[in-house]
């Protein structure tokens, strides 16, 4: 036997019993779901947002100068939460489409397969003809790929995430958080608690109110910018880089 067939003798066994072991499945899922999690969290935050920004927008109240400078203020605000919704959509349907294929390939039908593919490629390379060798290597190599590049995938996603983005994502949702606090407070007076203000307080509180906006939108971006990355960006990616791998792997066999 040649060398690439003896690697595939000792490769079949280990990699059958990683699949049907299902940990990197179990990883796999328990990362999808607190990416899911945390996504849906930063989704409901900024519908929240939107909710607070509407009901500033279109309250009628007794301060007349604080209902119209809100409004004014926070056109901005209702514009980019609207379109940071449209695109997470697309970031958390990613990601749950992630988690029903992995369902799939992690189900015992792919496993039986894999271990028959296995099974024939190692009982041709020790008995069969180079060619049959050759064809067999290269059906198990495509199963596994189908197997196992999924779960690679969001495993490398994972630790990308763990690495690079999880700190920063923290610092901008707790900055985004602070804003939505800050509209709670401004919807508050919007129903009333401003009576016993003072213009001047109630200018200062819009003020500062107004200074947060920038920061907001910057924080939101960088959330939106950090969530597409992980969800949709970074598995193609891997993805392609794990398709190169076969493709050189099979030129490789001939």
């Amino acid at each position: 036997m040649t060398r690439s067939q003896w690697l595939l003798v000792l490769a079949v066994p280990v990699l059958c019993a990683v699949g049907w072991s299902g940990v990197l499945d179990r990883l796999s899922t328990e990362y999808l779901d607190a990416a899911l999690l945390g996504s849906g969290a930063v989704y409901a935050t900024a519908r929240g947002i939107n909710a607070l920004v509407s009901v500033l927008q279109g309250t009628e109240v007794n301060a007349f100068l604080l209902t119209f400078t809100v409004g004014e203020l926070l056109d901005p605000v209702n514009d980019l939460v609207e379109r940071f919704s449209a695109v997470m959509m697309v970031a958390l349907g990613a990601l749950a489409l992630q988690k029903i294929l992995l369902v799939v390939v992690s189900h015992v039908s792919f496993n039986i397969l894999l271990t028959a593919l296995g099974v024939l490629g190692m009982l041709a390379a020790v008995w069969g003809t180079r060619r049959q060798a050759a064809i067999a290597t290269r059906l198990f190599l495509v199963m596994v790929v189908l197997r196992f590049a999924l779960a690679l995938v969001v495993l490398a996603n994972s630790w990308v995430d763990a690495v690079f983005l999880k700190d920063n994502e923290a610092v901008q949702y707790q900055a985004v958080q602070g804003f939505h606090g800050e509209l709670n407070a401004a919807s508050d007076l919007a129903d009333g608690s401003a009576r016993g203000l003072s213009a001047l307080d109630i200018r200062q509180r819009i003020a500062a109110l107004g200074d947060q906006v920038s920061d907001f939108a910057a924080s939101l971006i960088n959330l939106l910018m950090s969530l597409v990355l992980k969800s949709i960006l970074l598995p193609l990616g891997f993805f392609y880089l794990a398709l190169a791998l076969l493709r050189r792997l099979l030129n490789f066999l001939g």
